[in-house]
């Protein structure tokens, strides 16, 4: 049971890191709409 720990740790831990990264590319997406439409 000891052993589930840390995975549940290192889980939590890349979900928050893969929400962060996906941050930029939401703005990156919004920019590149707004160069289109020039």
């Amino acid at each position: 049971m000891d052993n589930n720990q840390p995975i549940i740790i290192k889980r939590v831990k890349k979900a928050a890191a893969g929400h962060h990264g996906g941050a930029w590319k939401i703005a990156f997406a919004d920019f590149a709409t707004a160069m289109m439409a020039f």
